[in-house]
């Protein structure tokens, strides 16, 4: 392998500089490419990561019960049934479901828990292991104690019930749900409490879930309960993954719109550019082959050229694409990630994960392509006689 010629280098620089505004301009929309493309790849593996973690939660079928088509309690005998298919290990009634707190225009998710109950959130767990609740208290997320305060509730809060009457309910504490932002509106009280509240009967929750013992069998077992309860909605670990994903496939339309646009506008410059050089590119060429350049100096010049350019656009265009994504947390670009309001992207954390093999992808579509654009008409007018060049 050849070493770097650092003549050859500093004179690839001075004719960056000295064509800085066609350059400018090139390493504009190079950037802007890469920075587009890549945060798309950004947003996608992220929320795609952070979605695959909150599925690791989630029992392995839950079933709600449904009348005329709308969501109503459960009875919590059915467990007894459904503890008696084939394959089932456990399950439980659950109790849960959104408050709508009009003072503040806010929704908080209240959950009812037993101490006696395995719970496969690690969050809820670790609160449960650290507090103990009785009926009259109840554990706040840290901006749900904040939405509170505003409307000065600080020590207890009144929940209003199905027939107006109103149910006070002591908060215990607080706590900070970290990068669990899903979670931002957690409120976790008694089964018997938030029964009140929701107006359920003591044999009635708001669903049930189901562990599996083969995981293989989940659209089995599901669909055995499907026919056994035919007004219920029956929904398994594996059916809430595959739809978290067809929100994220790649299909999307608006996502392959901006992929291809991206794509189409980056090999048009590249066609333009390997179409041929100015004359003012080709009489240079022409001067230094006369000065006694040969072909192979030319094309190490024009080589340092396009890799300074092209690896100089690659990284700046990653670098505003990683605080556009995970320091402002894609504003606007997050949208084309929500459909019919199924998610929200302030919802995610946004974390740094990123999906290295996208990232080569961009680069072998854009800086190879372009250095070879640049060498192939300077391969062609450097392999003429000089003063045909100039001619």
């Amino acid at each position: 392998m050849s070493k770097i010629n650092f003549y050859l280098l500093e004179y690839a620089f001075s004719y960056i500089v000295r064509h800085k505004s066609k350059n400018i301009f090139i390493v504009t929309v190079f950037t802007l490419l890469v920075a587009l493309l890549s945060s798309l790849f950004f947003v996608t593996s992220s929320v795609t990561h952070d979605l695959k973690e909150r599925i690791a939660y989630k029992s392995d079928i839950f079933i709600q019960n449904y009348k005329a088509g709308m969501p109503a309690a459960i009875n919590t005998k059915l467990l007894d049934r459904l503890l008696e298919i084939e394959g089932v290990t456990g399950g439980k009634v659950e109790v849960k479901g959104d408050y709508y707190f009009r003072a503040k225009d806010s929704n908080f998710y209240l959950y009812g828990v037993d101490a006696f109950e395995d719970q496969e959130d690690p969050l809820i767990a670790k609160l449960l292991q650290k507090y103990d609740l009785d009926d009259s208290e109840m554990l706040v997320s840290d901006n749900v104690q904040k939405i509170m305060s505003q409307a000065y509730y600080k020590e207890y809060f009144n929940f209003i019930k199905p027939d107006g009457s109103l149910q006070k309910v002591n908060i215990k504490d607080s706590f900070d749900v970290g990068e669990r932002v899903e979670l931002k509106n957690l409120v976790l009280l008694s089964k018997d409490t938030l029964r009140k509240i929701f107006g359920y009967r003591a044999d009635e929750g708001s669903d049930i879930t189901l562990s599996v013992a083969n995981k293989n069998e989940l659209e089995f077992i599901s669909s055995k309960i499907r026919l056994m309860l035919p007004n219920a909605k029956v929904i398994s670990k594996d059916e809430l993954e595959q739809s978290y994903e067809k929100l994220f496939d790649y299909d999307n339309g608006v996502f392959l719109s901006l992929f291809i646009i991206a794509i189409f506008t980056f090999f048009i410059i590249i066609y333009d550019k390997a179409n041929g050089l100015s004359s003012e590119e080709k009489r240079e060429i022409g001067i230094l082959k006369a000065i006694g350049w040969c072909v192979e100096d030319v094309l190490h010049a024009k080589f340092y050229e396009a890799a300074l350019l092209s690896f100089f656009s690659f990284t700046l265009g990653f670098m505003i694409a990683f605080v556009y994504v995970f320091v402002l947390k894609a504003p606007l670009l997050g949208a084309i990630f929500t459909h019919e309001n199924m998610l929200n992207i302030h919802d995610f954390t946004l974390g740094v994960h990123i999906d290295f093999s996208y990232i080569l992808l961009i680069f072998l579509l854009s800086v190879p392509v372009y250095i070879a654009a640049t060498l192939i008409p300077s391969w062609r007018v450097a392999t003429l006689d000089a003063d045909e060049v100039m001619r």
